[in-house]
């Protein structure tokens, strides 16, 4: 995983707050609050990776709850992003034991897990007790009797969490360790003096940073040149169907121009709130595809109209590919929690809202960038929402007040260019170890002790253990005892009895942990020790069958033998060597060097909160 500035900077805040707060007694909660579209579960997933290495006091289980079916895609992504972690994955009804296995994540639809019936007994089959013990109450006893705490992570904390069903499930059912909250919009906010004492931990990602490395739109505007079209059309639905057309097409052209495949998304969303169709949705869906046929030629037959109704579904298949040739995509609010499509660009909203107020929230969907950065033309790096709403407001809140412009200025027609040349040139890494070392550092294990791919198990141990000392009788902290020094000044060798003492765990980590930090030199140690230490991790588990055992056990390894720190410290240093070539080479690819004139805009955008 790859993660820009701000993310890496979140993850260590959030590792570094969780190990304070999984030290202390008692349950702890941290709020994770990130903005739409900054890359939360990238940012949760190289957190889990990171405290996989962690030695801690006690081993987790992690159950992981998101709101209706979006548990599914939480378990895809995770999946990817961990494929060569220590981490299995589950969806709960597919959990094999009778209790959770350690580094186990448990994927929970927290909607279906929650509902009770008329007698308020719990609905859901795996909240029921039965006669095969296979439900989530009897998995978390199990869980802590075999001595594993759980950490709980809330998917979009704000949906469904804080119900009283759903409180009565943390509390009194999961009881978990530590409750991590990630969401946009958490409703529960720590105290300073809370997390100052550290009774509780709040990291906050600022939606500033995420647009400045260009993962989101850099701002909204709201009914573009809307006013053209009011003489054309007899209705201002009409009306905002032809603009948000129009603009779909001007910024086809504009990608093509940046010689990028990208076909943006226009998204339609029907007005009721409810969950299921209602007659007004029927009735403006059936307006919206006769308008787009007969004026536009955009349909269903002919694969430019998408549909995501929850009784009809059409042309959805790869429809967040960015080349993908749906225009548009008429859907309800339902689907817009969770569902990521970065080329959607435009939305046009015909909402019954009792209070017309925006927030980042309302227009999540259409905030990405489609190739996570911004372009060089600026119309690209906007987003647009067309609506036949009378009035808007903007919410208070920060991020909002910057983001949605619904007026514009214009340049005078008098301007003369001022033509001031500009250079831009692109960071291309942060100088620190990357996830491709641990490819490098297998490869230069393997050869050092002679593993080939036919070697399994046994077989690799036995070629390491030529030249490594990995048995526990090696592996000791030396002391003399019982040396009797006759002669101060003739003394050379102090020769006495040697007693061999275990090294504690705790010794074990801290020693392991510089030593993969002064391996990861020159790289910053900060982020490069850990991919130090998890390549080692790896490496023993896949090659010399130590998967399942105890961190420290690899940890000794490392520590209690002069012999292989010398030996991991030369394989270390020509993987170092190779993955800076491999860098090199990396950062030329992406290295970016853009010149530009710069002249005052020819409109700029803005709302009611401008400062003159």
């Amino acid at each position: 995983m790859i993660l820009k500035r701000y993310q890496k900077e979140a993850v260590d805040m959030l590792l570094g707050q969780t190990k304070k707060l999984l030290a202390k007694d008692g349950s702890r909660v941290c709020v994770f609050r990130a903005p739409t579209g900054s890359g939360k579960t990238i940012m949760v997933a190289d957190f889990l990776q990171q405290l996989a290495s962690e030695q801690l006091q006690q081993s987790y289980t992690i159950i992981w709850i998101s709101s209706h079916d979006l548990h599914t895609q939480s378990k895809e992504k995770l999946e990817g992003y961990l494929a060569d972690s220590v981490y299995t994955f589950s969806l709960l009804e597919e959990v094999q034991d009778a209790a959770f296995r350690q580094n186990e994540i448990v994927f929970v639809n927290w909607h279906s897990l929650t509902q009770k019936n008329r007698e308020g007994e719990w609905s859901n089959v795996l909240m029921r007790e039965n006669e095969n013990d296979r439900n989530l109450p009897t998995f978390v006893r199990n869980t802590k009797q075999e001595g594993r705490e759980i950490i709980l992570i809330v998917d979009e904390s704000h949906y469904h969490y804080w119900s009283d069903q759903s409180q009565e499930l943390v509390n009194d059912v999961i009881a978990p360790k530590l409750t991590l909250e990630v969401s946009a919009t958490p409703t529960i906010e720590p105290s300073p003096s809370d997390v100052a004492t550290g009774v509780a931990g709040y990291v906050v990602v600022l939606y500033d940073d995420v647009v400045a490395e260009g993962m989101i739109k850099s701002d909204i505007v709201i009914n573009k040149k809307i006013g053209q079209y009011k003489d054309l059309r007899n209705s201002a639905d009409e009306a905002i169907i032809d603009a948000s057309i129009t603009k779909q097409v001007e910024l086809v052209n504009l990608y093509k121009q940046e010689s990028t495949l990208v076909n943006p998304l226009l998204l339609i969303q029907l007005p009721s709130s409810s969950q299921s169709t209602s007659a007004l949705d029927r009735s403006k869906l059936e307006f919206v595809e006769t308008y787009l046929s007969d004026n536009h030629n955009i349909t269903v037959e002919n694969g430019k109209l998408a549909i995501w109704l929850s009784e009809r579904k059409e042309n959805l298949e790869n429809i967040t590919l960015n080349d993908n040739d749906v225009q548009v995509l008429v859907f309800k609010q339902a689907i817009a929690l969770g569902w990521d499509c970065p080329r959607a660009q435009i939305l046009v909203m015909f909402r019954e809202i009792k209070s017309p107020t925006f927030e980042i929230q309302t227009v999540g969907r259409i905030l990405r960038m489609p190739e996570a950065k911004h372009y060089d033309t600026q119309e690209l790096n906007g987003a647009f929402v067309y609506t036949n709403l009378g009035k808007i407001k903007i919410a208070k809140d920060d991020d909002s007040q910057k983001f949605f412009n619904v007026y514009s200025s214009h340049r005078e027609q008098t301007y003369k260019p001022i033509d001031l040349s500009s250079v831009f040139i692109s960071r291309t890494d942060y100088g620190d170890l990357t996830l491709s070392f641990r490819k490098l550092f297998f490869e230069e294990a393997n050869k050092r002790f002679g593993i080939t791919k036919a070697d399994i198990g046994k077989a690799a141990y036995d070629k390491a253990d030529k030249d490594l000392e990995l048995h526990l009788d090696e592996l000791t902290n030396p002391v003399i005892a019982d040396a009797i020094i006759q002669s101060i000044d003739g003394a050379t060798d102090v020769v006495g009895d040697v007693i061999e003492f275990p090294v504690p765990e705790a010794d074990l980590k801290y020693k392991f942990e510089l030593f993969a930090k002064v391996t990861s030199l020159p790289y910053a140690p900060v982020r490069s020790h850990t991919k130090i230490q998890q390549a080692i991790y790896d490496w023993f588990d896949n090659f010399l069958g130590y998967r399942g055992q105890s961190r420290a056990e690899i940890q000794r390894v490392i520590v209690c033998s002069d012999v292989n720190q010398t030996i991991f410290n030369e394989i270390i240093q020509t993987a170092k060597n190779r993955f800076e070539e491999l860098r090199k080479i990396e950062q030329e690819a992406k290295r970016r060097i853009k010149e530009y004139v710069w002249n005052v805009p020819a409109v700029d955008y803005f709302n009611e909160n401008f400062e003159e």
